[in-house]
């Protein structure tokens, strides 16, 4: 497939700026834009038609509407729909109860629990080798000082993810027919 030069994709960043789109909009449309013109020259038209075919379909018209649309199904003002978050969007009018918005949110902190879990495993294999070569061991050396700050570390990631992921939610209190059907 043929690749537009830098100046093509100046020349269809400039149409699209001036139809006042948000830079998230224009950045995805401008995507779409050089995609279509590029199966169009693959199939053979020179770049002028290509162009001139691709802007009929996304006329001022139509990239206006699709601003329009973007903003009503996103629900979100210009200074909303800056500051959102990739999660806010994909989940604006979906169920968020389900588990994986929660799961994306708290990626980061599981992430760097795992890390400081991983470098306390890894102090505590090293005091470990240390032991199993000296065949002496005394929590106040340097390597049981070691081991100690290890067992400390995988600990505290295990039980700081632990009380991240508990969620407490009240029980509903039901009443004896109802449980069992009577």
């Amino acid at each position: 497939m043929e690749k537009l030069t830098p100046q093509q994709i100046d020349h269809i960043h400039k149409y699209l700026l001036q139809s006042g789109l948000s830079d998230e909009l224009l950045t995805e449309l401008l995507d779409h834009l050089v995609c279509e013109i590029e199966h169009y020259l693959w199939i053979g038209l020179p770049f002028e038609s290509a162009l001139e075919k691709t802007l009929m379909d996304a006329n001022a018209d139509s990239v206006q509407k699709l601003r329009k649309l973007y903003q009503r199904e996103l629900a979100f003002s210009d200074a909303q729909l800056a500051e959102a978050s990739l999660d806010d969007i994909l989940f604006q009018f979906r169920n968020k109860s389900y588990g994986a918005y929660s799961l994306r949110q708290s990626y980061q902190k599981t992430l760097v629990y795992a890390l400081f879990g991983a470098l306390g495993l890894g102090l505590m294999m090293v005091a470990l080798l240390h032991l199993i070569s000296q065949r002496t061991w005394s929590y106040w050396s340097p390597w049981g000082m070691v081991w100690i700050v290890g067992v400390g570390a995988v600990t505290i990631a295990v039980v700081m993810y632990f009380l991240q992921q508990e969620r407490w939610e009240p029980v509903p209190n039901r009443k004896a027919s109802e449980r069992y059907g009577l």
